[in-house]
């Protein structure tokens, strides 16, 4: 069997593996994500994502997820969101503040998403990297980053099993599967694995608010006047285009 990894590039960066079923190993063998800091050491977590259901600023309640995402944490969420309310859309909240952790389990955590309909929200202060950001996030039906928060996007590598001491190769593979999961939930192609291929396996690319918008990885609620609509093209992809540069890959602030 092979493994997955995806984790958050930080001061205390992580790596987490995952046993994956044997289609997706026929298809991406080896497939390793992973942003480890620059010299950091790399642990493994010791505990799980924590569900806790929250009154949000309109009184519904929703759920906050935070921490590191790892085995059982699909099966947790779907018992916290029964706790939730729907929001005028129909859709129950997810807050998200995590580095990101296990992909198998959080493409678990995306079914129970689409069979709930799920609202996801970065928070002011709050970060959502890697497999948060790349997975979790971008599946939300509405999804926002509210001023002070941020996404954080990073290339997949392939590895042999001694991950420490492998040397990354990119996978464009693996950067296919994510972004091919993020356009099944309405997130340009183009605009998510842009980042993903080239932003080097040991650095992040954080968006702001602002950023996220512009790039097109948020969905507004209707009448919300920010982010772009659906089949609208993103902003910052078409000053792309037409030449101008955007800001580059960048490790997080320690």
């Amino acid at each position: 069997m092979g493994s997955l990894f995806l984790g958050a590039a930080s001061p205390r960066a992580f790596w987490l593996t995952v046993t994956v079923t044997e289609r997706m190993l026929a298809r991406f063998p080896k497939i390793v994500v992973v942003a480890a800091a620059l010299g950091a050491p790399l642990s493994a977590p010791v505990s799980a994502m924590d569900f806790a259901v929250t009154k949000m600023a309109d009184g519904l309640r929703g759920v906050a997820g935070t921490g590191l995402i790892q085995a059982g944490d699909a099966e947790r969420l779907a018992i916290a969101l029964r706790s939730a309310d729907r929001d005028p859309y129909g859709n129950r909240r997810l807050t998200l503040n995590s580095k990101g952790g296990q992909v198998g389990e959080a493409l678990a955590m995306v079914s129970v998403m689409d069979q709930e309909k799920v609202t996801t929200i970065v928070e002011p202060k709050a970060e959502c990297a890697s497999a948060c950001a790349q997975i979790l996030f971008l599946s939300g039906v509405h999804r926002f980053v509210l001023d002070g928060g941020r996404l954080g996007l990073h290339s997949c590598y392939l590895s042999g099993k001694d991950v420490k001491n492998a040397k990354a190769t990119k996978s464009t593979q693996c950067n296919d599967l994510i972004a091919q999961n993020a356009l099944a939930h309405g997130t340009g192609y183009t605009s998510i694995m842009a980042f993903m291929q080239y932003t080097d396996p040991t650095q992040v690319r954080w968006f702001d608010a602002e950023e996220s918008d512009c790039w097109g990885f948020t969905r507004w609620p209707p009448g919300s006047n920010r982010g772009i609509q659906t089949g609208e093209a993103p902003p910052c992809l078409l000053r792309g285009y037409n030449g101008k540069s955007s800001s580059q890959p960048s490790r997080p602030a320690n």
